[in-house]
């Protein structure tokens, strides 16, 4: 199987065949992404479709002895910050069209009683309200390390932050929604 970069580089030479692979690896992450940003379904289609256009037309900006999918998300994210102050300040959110968050059962301390999918649902209905009470840098931030599964670093390029700057952010993000999840009466 060929590494995102060796495609990227086959993209940089012209090949199609490359692009549609190397994309639709990338095509879903990058919509959930676009959709916890602008959390409106049709503006993160449309987004991720500008993303993928914009990263294509400047596949060249690209080095390919760089990961690839940092720069992708860049490029992705950039496209969905453009359509966010687009957006008239009395647009309304869709909030039906937030992905529900889920934890496994082994993986959240959240959820060591939770044994039924009640409990399930209404922990994942408290997080999405926990997450709607941080800002837009704590909740990107939470996005990108635990949903997207990016390092420090990458994160950190990401965002164009430094790395001491992107884990103090995590480790802020983290206790606001502790704080926040606690206030529900919802406890580790």
């Amino acid at each position: 199987m060929r590494t995102d970069e060796d495609l990227a580089a086959a993209v940089q030479r012209g090949d199609r065949a490359a692009a549609q692979i190397l994309f639709g690896r990338y095509e879903n992450r990058l919509f959930g992404m676009a959709l916890r940003l602008l959390r409106n379904r049709e503006d993160a289609l449309e987004a991720v479709q500008q993303g993928m256009m914009k990263a294509l037309a400047n596949i060249q900006k690209y080095d390919a002895n760089r990961r690839f999918s940092p720069w992708i998300f860049r490029v992705t994210r950039n496209v969905c910050v453009d359509f966010y102050r687009k957006r008239k300040p009395q647009d309304e959110i869709d909030d039906r069209v937030m992905p529900t968050k889920t934890f496994d059962e082994g993986g959240s301390r959240y959820l060591r009683s939770a044994d039924s999918k009640l409990q399930q649902k209404q922990l994942n209905s408290a997080l999405d309200e926990a997450m709607d009470t941080l800002g837009d840098k704590y909740r990107e931030i939470i996005d990108l390390y635990h949903y997207q599964h990016m390092s420090y670093r990458e994160i950190a390029k990401h965002l164009e932050l430094p790395d001491g700057t992107v884990m103090n952010r995590l480790f802020r993000a983290r206790r606001k929604l502790q704080a926040a999840m606690e206030g529900m009466g919802i406890t580790p």
